[in-house]
């Protein structure tokens, strides 16, 4: 079984990572490769998916593009659609030490808000922490149906490669982000869905997906509820990451109206569409963020 989800994102430097990493969008493949010591991109590589092409449909494609970059190895992390996991934030009074009691609880809490079986589902969560102005502990879970999680699986079993971890778009590219101290907005732009994240001191406080509406549509609510739910005024920082050829003027917009400038999370000499291949195995992340 891969590793999932969030859960990779608490292994940062484990040895044990694969240094490839694929990621599937509904118009893409995308293959990226880092060096043993996972500070420098060694290879990366990318190919357009005819239109209508399932998973298992990919598999020559895929065969090519990992011949084409280079790929090594048995074991690569797999980057997939943030529409195939659901994100949550859940409350624990008294949180368990042992792992599977933890996500027994989480299976429990979310068994009737999710549209699939959630015991066989694949569950991963991070701790963010104390409950801020309560009791209890804050956690960020993510849950993908297993029937999702192995059908990535078994394509690259057919290529005699494992899929050592499988962790949905954004929560890769977040490997890369390093928040700041300050209020802060990530915005993740995929060509079927825009995601959003409010970090606050440093700490993931609300994520957001929608499809289907403008780049502005889809901040606009999350920066109503970071107002009214989270307490606050004004972001002091805008970070994005998306390869969209309209991105720039989609950003127009969200810029005038949060009177920011938008910023690439690094590295910037590396292309946005290999950014969560590259999180997904850890390239180590860069502190410099660029403007838009």
């Amino acid at each position: 079984m891969s590793k999932g989800l969030v859960e990779t994102i608490t292994e940062f430097f484990n040895p044990q990572a694969p240094l490839w990493a694929c990621e599937l969008t509904s118009k893409h493949v995308i293959v990226a490769g880092v060096n043993s010591h996972r500070n420098r991109v060694a290879s990366k590589s990318v190919a357009e998916l005819p239109a209508g092409k399932n998973v298992e449909a990919t598999r020559p494609l895929m065969s090519q593009i990992l011949a084409q970059a280079g790929f090594k190895g048995s074991e690569i992390a797999v980057v997939v659609p943030d529409e195939t996991a659901r994100i949550a934030f859940l409350t624990a009074e008294n949180l368990s030490s042992n792992s599977e009691e933890r996500r027994t609880f989480i299976r429990w809490k979310l068994k009737k808000s999710l549209p699939f079986d959630v015991d066989s589902a694949q569950v991963a969560y991070r701790i963010l922490g104390r409950r801020r102005g309560g009791t209890g502990v804050d956690l960020l879970v993510a849950v993908s149906p297993h029937s999702v999680v192995q059908e990535y699986e078994t394509l690259f079993e057919a290529l005699a490669i494992h899929a050592g971890m499988i962790l949905p778009s954004t929560l890769a590219a977040l490997n890369l982000f390093t928040a700041p101290a300050s209020d802060a907005l990530f915005v993740k732009i995929a060509p079927d869905c825009v995601t959003t994240t409010v970090f606050q001191g440093r700490r993931v406080q609300f994520y957001r997906r929608v499809t289907d509406v403008s780049l502005y549509d889809a901040v606009y609510p999350t920066v109503l509820y970071y107002q009214d739910k989270l307490g606050g005024t004004t972001f002091e920082r805008l970070f994005v990451c998306g390869y969209d050829a309209d991105l720039q003027r989609s950003l127009d917009d969200v810029q005038e109206k949060l009177g920011l400038a938008a910023e690439r999370i690094g590295p910037e000499s590396v292309e946005d569409i290999y950014k969560p291949a590259l999180g997904a195995i850890h390239l180590k992340p860069v502190n410099s963020h660029g403007r838009i």
